[in-house]
């Protein structure tokens, strides 16, 4: 409690020199100027055994003068009155050696050489005023960077209240990690845990090094209680964090689990405690990270007109943001939701001010809402629809709405998109329009059989599908994260679900290469990896937060919805995918069984919508599809 305080009070008053640019200034000139006189009298006492002879006393009074002139230049030369103490390096440090060094040179030429002192100064007091000088120097700069560390939340002061930290990582990455920490506040480290065994039993900055093998973490974890466990490089992969996770969780430990952005943030000062993040169920996907070469798609959209439906949601804005970084000409946001439309707008305005935006509130399902669209943009060369109803539950109690959104508004939208010659026309499809079971999914099919059947004339038509997005306003994760904030239940509908997964950019990056490459009217599939059993998704989100699974927050099956299958397909039977020359992207070919199909009746299916015949649409929906396993009874 005593050092707290002293720790507050130095706090305050290196903050109030702070705002005293002219006294701090002051004050570092006489610190330096005090030293170089109390290490040269030090000197001379230390030369004569701590009794400085009368005749000596009068070389010590006319050479410190000399000395004051030169000390003052040099240290102006070498920057020493400008430099920021808190921040005190081993560079620095060096600089101040060579400082003083140069001083001591100076000073002995004009006294030994001009003969300006009425005596020699003995050669031994130089010596050791070189040596003491140093040591005043560098002693009064450590000593404010300590004070400074540990006048803050952090290093291993033990602040009451403040966040235990383990931190897992190398040597290397700990000590950054520790240096922002104790400048920037992050909370207490109490530990620094890794397999490196080249050290043991070492203290960094104060805090102690566990070097062992990750397996012992969990026991680690149990004897300190941390609060939450920082996992730095190279234990930050996915698998290692799965395994860091289980071994925390087998000891009963509720911590959470954090990570940094990146080291380059630690390396450039740019660490805060708000840019520490905690662990997200993106992290753990293992999925490999893909590098796709983007000169094909910065090419395409360059100096291009694109048009974005649905760009106020989860996907549609995603897609906004990165079609802006590749330069296009202008930027038509065609959003139906009024604050979705807003907040995209706002957020383009604030990166690209220089971006020329067109935001069109408007509705696909109505023609006069996209012609005045096209028309106030001039010329659209790309349109990217994404406007959809998704929520597979939902839509099966609004079946007339489904189906007028993404059948009728897909075959308005290209229609008009044919008719004013757009380049290209990208339709964002997805998984559950493999062998549906919802009416969602069964309008997505139908939309592709659309497009699949129009006459294109000079523009190219091309679907992409692709599975589940982690964070979309559909997707499961938001929802357990409310529930795990409310304290639960979280509720999965079967402990067999199994979905496809993917990031939200990782999957608008593959579809702007998807749109790209793909050839008139063919259906391009993303690859997806592994599926993941919901129920592991909910648990490792528990995880993630600090708690117990079936402890802290229990987990409730509820039973299939309306819809829902237990898992997702990318194909059927009778189709093929055909890898392409580029990384996950493949394209669908069909053996026959689609294209036996006639022409979709868009008449028949405005009749049945218009009368709200939920029936019908069920039955039109089941002798449309391809597969024909869409059940027509609700």
């Amino acid at each position: 409690m005593f050092r707290s305080k002293i720790c507050s009070l130095l706090r305050v008053a290196l903050s109030a020199l702070q705002e005293m640019t002219f006294l701090k200034k002051f004050l570092k000139v006489l610190w330096h100027l005090l030293g170089v006189g109390i290490t040269y009298w030090a000197a001379f006492l230390l030369r004569f055994d701590g009794s400085i002879p009368f005749d000596y006393m009068e070389v010590f009074l006319h050479s410190l003068p000399i000395l004051l002139v030169v000390c003052i230049f040099c240290f102006t030369l070498f920057r020493l009155f400008s430099d920021v103490w808190a921040y005190f390096s081993v560079d620095d440090l060096v600089r101040v050696t060579l400082s003083v060094a140069l001083a001591m040179a100076v000073f002995a030429f004009i006294i030994y050489f001009r003969n300006w002192a009425d005596s020699l100064v003995p050669r031994s007091v130089v010596v050791l005023e070189y040596i003491l000088l140093n040591i005043w120097m560098a002693s009064g700069r450590l000593a404010v960077r300590y004070f400074q560390r540990f006048s803050r939340l952090g290093g291993v002061l033990n602040v009451p209240g403040a966040e235990r930290i383990l931190l897992v990582g190398t040597l290397a990455e700990a000590d950054m990690v520790i240096r922002e920490s104790s400048r920037k506040g992050f909370g207490n480290i109490v530990g620094v845990v890794g397999d490196d065994t080249g050290n043991q039993n070492v203290l960094l900055h104060g805090i102690r090094v566990f070097h062992r093998a990750l397996s012992s973490v969990g026991e680690l974890a149990a004897t300190l209680k941390p609060d939450s466990m920082l996992i730095l490089p190279p234990y930050n992969r996915p698998r290692q964090i799965r395994e860091l996770m289980a071994l925390v969780a087998k000891n009963g430990v509720k911590c959470k689990f954090r990570t940094i952005p990146s080291l380059g943030d630690l390396a450039t000062g740019q660490l805060s405690a708000s840019s520490i993040r905690g662990v997200d169920i993106e992290d753990l996907l293992g999925r490999g990270k893909i590098c796709l070469d983007r000169t094909e798609v910065r090419r395409f959209l360059k100096e291009k007109t694109v048009m974005i439906t649905g760009a106020g949601g989860s996907i549609g804005s995603e897609l906004v943001r990165q079609v802006a970084s590749y330069e296009p000409k202008a930027l038509v946001l065609f959003e139906q939701s009024e604050f979705g439309l807003y907040r995209i707008e706002q957020e383009l305005q604030r990166k690209y001010p220089n971006l020329h935006l067109i935001a069109f509130a408007g509705d696909v399902r109505r023609a006069d809402d996209v012609e005045r669209a096209f028309s106030e943009a001039g010329q659209v060369d790309v349109v990217y629809h994404a406007a959809a109803y998704k929520h597979v539950p939902l839509m099966e109690k609004n079946v007339p709405a489904c189906f007028r959104t993404n059948v009728l508004g897909t075959a308005c939208l290209a229609g008009i998109a044919v008719k004013n010659g757009v380049d290209r026309f990208v339709m964002i499809s997805t998984d559950k329009a493999v062998r549906p079971s919802s009416v969602m999914g069964a309008t997505k099919r139908l939309a592709e059989r659309v497009l699949n059947g129009m006459v294109c004339g000079s523009t190219t038509i091309v679907s992409v599908r692709f599975g589940n997005v982690l964070g979309s306003s559909g997707s499961v994760v938001p929802l357990f994260k409310q529930q795990i904030q409310d304290g639960g239940p979280v509720t999965v509908t079967s402990e067999n679900m199994r979905r496809f997964f993917m990031t939200i950019p990782e999957a608008v990056d593959l579809v702007l290469k998807a749109g790209t490459v793909g050839r008139n009217q063919e259906i391009m599939v993303l690859e997806m990896g592994e599926e993941m059993k919901i129920v592991d998704l909910a648990r490792r989100l528990i995880e993630l937060s600090g708690l117990t699974p079936d402890e802290d927050i229990k987990i409730e099956v509820t039973g299939l919805r309306p819809g829902e299958k237990e898992y997702e397909e990318v194909i059927t039977e009778d189709e093929n995918v055909v890898k392409t020359a580029y990384e996950k992207i493949w394209v669908m070919t069909k053996n026959g069984a689609t294209g036996t199909h006639s022409k979709l009746n868009l008449d028949e299916l405005r009749e049945l919508i218009s009368q709200g015949d939920t029936a019908s649409l069920r039955a039109f929906a089941a002798r449309e599809v391809p597969e024909n396993c869409f059940k027509a009874e609700a």
